[in-house]
């Protein structure tokens, strides 16, 4: 049994069509997939669910997933970030977070997620104060990424 099965993935996507794509890959690697196609759906899910892992498109169509990241972030939600553009297209605060290279494969999609998973993060916790864009990004032995809230 892989460590993703049975794994809630929070998933934002803007294009339909590569959404359903890799929502096909998730499921194929076990996973429970919930979608996010707007910004503000993936911003009210991120408050209201529990995800064990999150996959975000960083350019959505009205904005960039940044505000879905902070939530994360303060909720201890593991993510990736995908892009076309590396984590040079990444604003600075945000460039320690793994970035899976557009176009989706499911190789690299599944190694980094199983990395994000098996890996120690914090707590989940809901503090009801909005999130901060800094945080703390640290490396374990294996050159792995862990991202801790600065609080």
């Amino acid at each position: 049994m892989s460590v993703l099965e049975g794994r809630r993935v929070l998933l934002v996507e803007d294009e339909s069509l590569v959404a359903m794509m890799v929502e096909d890959m998730l499921v194929d690697l076990g996973c429970e997939v919930v979608m996010a196609m707007r910004l503000d759906k993936g911003v009210a899910l991120a408050r209201t669910e529990t995800f064990d892992v999150a996959v975000l498109d960083v350019n959505l169509g009205e904005g960039r997933s940044y505000p879905v990241a902070d939530i994360l972030l303060a909720r201890c939600t593991p993510f990736l970030f995908a892009t076309g553009y590396g984590s040079a297209g990444l604003e600075p605060a945000y460039r320690s977070v793994p970035v899976l290279q557009k176009p989706y494969h499911v190789e690299p999609l599944e190694h980094l997620m199983i990395h994000l998973l098996t890996h120690e993060t914090l707590p989940r916790i809901d503090t009801g104060k909005p999130p901060s864009l800094q945080f703390r990004a640290t490396h374990t032995p294996g050159g792995f990424f862990k991202a801790e809230p600065i609080r």
